[in-house]
């Protein structure tokens, strides 16, 4: 998968029918920085695009006032053009996360670790996760462009609303995960991104969400597979993604990819991260011997395999020991897993891939 990052550079697309500009804020004033304690991994909360993800500091940079690089966000600024100085606002309406799909797979869902939640009126808005294809020019992707040059979140392949009630900030030093699925899988066979839509939240005074983020990213090397969207408040001008590798700035967004595969066996399959695995049946039964097959590309120590609630808490655990390369399986007999949704894990040496499974009465 390639980096993603995010930047602070503003820029103002068809404000007066002039060529795109640039606005630049004074800099990165502080972080807010979480403990993100491994036991976040331990416990399952991982899935596609955490290969990279380390589990000890992750950070969510704040611009000293007008909010978060990865979140909520009020610029007050002002152009000018034709001699005219106009007052404005810019505002972060969402932000993306970009995955390389080497296999085919059905997303499910999403998982997104926020780092900061603050609900100041009544009733907030609404944010909203979608599920995008990969469109070339959509996004600025260095800081001289005056129009976009760099892949970017292009057409929209899903939705969900995620009520603000619904996102769960940290609990302490830990990072709670909070998950959203789709009305219905969505087969991918090329490469997506992840968008969480916070336009809403700029209401009478703004809520504030904050996405977690890694402060130097290891899932790529050039920042231009992380995104945030600008925009300007009150302004009839089409939004514009800008790449972190803009400014430079190395940060993994911990939005996460739910997954299964899309009916191709593990033989099929490449590795992720150099681990791959599948279940089967999926669906199963409660009256199922469910298997887990997995693969290891590379000679590991130890592996584990797991099965989580939505919640994060361990249903079943198997330690595998060392490992040779090869494929192997693992047996959940039957009664183990009441009905519902799980995440089947694997961790291998630190190598982890996570997907989704149904259980059903």
């Amino acid at each position: 998968m390639k980096k993603i990052y995010v930047s602070m550079f503003f820029a103002l697309t068809g404000f007066a029918a002039t060529a795109q500009q640039a606005i630049f804020p004074q800099g990165i004033a502080s972080k807010f920085e979480v403990n993100s304690p491994a036991s976040v991994a331990a416990a399952g909360e991982d899935t596609l695009g955490l290969a990279g993800f380390s589990n000890s500091i992750q950070t969510t940079y704040d611009l000293g006032g007008s909010g978060y690089i990865f979140g909520s966000s009020l610029l007050d600024t002002s152009i000018t053009q034709g001699g005219q100085t106009f007052p404005l606002t810019v505002i972060n309406s969402g932000l993306g996360r970009g995955f390389i799909v080497n296999d085919p797979y059905n997303v499910t869902g999403a998982m997104i670790w926020f780092g900061v939640k603050e609900g100041v009126n009544t009733s907030p808005a609404n944010l909203n996760v979608s599920l995008h294809q990969l469109a070339n020019d959509i996004s600025i992707s260095t800081p001289t462009s005056q129009s976009a040059d760099g892949v970017g979140p292009g057409t929209q392949l899903a939705t969900v609303a995620l009520p603000f009630a619904n996102v769960q900030g940290p609990a302490g030093n830990l990072i709670v995960s909070t998950f959203v699925d789709f009305s219905a899988p969505v087969y991918v066979n090329s490469d997506i991104a992840l968008v969480v839509d916070i336009e809403g939240l700029y209401g009478v005074a703004v809520d504030t969400v904050a996405i977690v983020n890694e402060a130097q990213g290891t899932s790529s090397e050039d920042g231009t597979y992380s995104w945030y969207r600008q925009a300007i408040l009150g302004v009839a001008v089409a939004p514009t993604w800008i790449a972190s590798s803009a400014l430079g700035l190395a940060a993994d967004l911990a939005i996460f990819a739910i997954v299964t595969e899309s009916g191709v066996g593990i033989e099929e399959q490449g590795f992720f991260d150099g681990v791959k695995m599948t279940t089967f049946p999926n669906p199963a039964l409660t009256s199922n011997n469910v298997t887990i097959q997995y693969g290891v590309e590379t000679a590991v120590k130890n592996v584990t395999v797991s099965i989580y609630t939505l919640n994060g808490q361990v249903a079943y655990s198997a330690s595998q020991g060392a490992k040779a390369s090869g494929t192997y399986n693992v047996n959940v007999p039957a009664g183990t897993l009441a009905a519902g949704s799980y995440i089947y894990a694997i961790e291998a040496d630190g190598k982890r891939l996570a997907k989704k499974m149904e259980i059903l009465k």
